[in-house]
């Protein structure tokens, strides 16, 4: 009789907690719900000799702190905080570890994402050029069917769009509730942009004695309250409007 062949929800998985510390479970019997609340599961640093852009990206959706390890994964991260579907987010979640045919695999990936649906998404970010090498691409198969067989979404995802980006990081300057009056934020609560240009709505807000009148503008973009064409960059001649709906 042949052996049984495991499924991939006995894959191993290790998360950690303030609460616990180091815990392991396996895939099967993991709680998305603790895993994006826990803490990172591997330190971020620099080897010597080694080429990495690591830092730490705060997180206006959580309000915390999180590292990354490359300029494609702070991208990501911003991405991630701007969206707002997303409520929460981790970085270096949790450890997969478990056999894939005759290979043993360990992995962690980059985030676990929540979403307001209450569904969860995996991502590993990985620059285009790499996905294919062959190493990588049998674990990234591999882990996109452990996440599917937990009905969780996997993404892998290797750059956006530049002028986007750009975009998002700077909006992302009015993030942090302390930078914005609040007497400013309830001055343009009530204004509509009426899909009026950029310097007009600055006008008007200036007018009304807004004292950071492009700061405003920005937290009302970044908040999806009011939206502009992130496609082409910001300037005073972009068109601001309420978002519909």
């Amino acid at each position: 009789m042949s052996a049984r062949i495991p499924s991939v929800l006995e894959v191993g998985l290790s998360y950690a907690t303030e609460e616990l510390g180091r815990a392991d479970t396996d895939v099967r019997s993991a709680d998305a719900e603790l895993l994006v609340h826990g803490r990172p599961v591997r330190r971020v640093h620099t080897e010597a000799g080694k080429k990495h852009y690591t830092g730490v990206f705060w997180s206006s959706t959580t309000g915390t702190q999180h590292h990354y390890e490359s300029r494609l994964e702070l991208d990501r991260l911003w991405l991630a905080d701007f969206d707002p579907h997303v409520v929460w987010l981790a970085a270096q979640p949790f450890w997969l570890w478990g056999r894939d045919g005759t290979a043993v695999r360990r992995h962690v990936p980059d985030l676990l994402l929540k979403l307001d649906s209450g569904s969860f998404v995996v991502v590993d970010v990985k620059p285009a050029k790499f996905q294919q090498e062959p190493k990588a691409a049998a674990v990234l198969r591999w882990t996109a069917r452990v996440c599917a067989a937990k009905g969780w979404r996997y993404e892998v995802w290797g750059g956006g769009d530049k002028v986007e980006l750009a975009n998002i990081r700077y909006l992302g300057r009015a993030r942090r509730q302390f930078l914005r009056p609040a007497g400013d934020m309830e001055v343009i609560a009530r204004c509509d942009p009426a899909g009026r240009r950029w310097r007009v709505v600055r006008e008007e807000l200036v007018h009304a004695r807004v004292s950071v009148p492009d700061l405003c503008i920005s937290a009302m973009l970044w908040h999806g309250r009011w939206v502009a064409d992130l496609t082409r960059p910001l300037a005073s001649s972009s068109v601001v409007r309420r978002r519909e709906g």
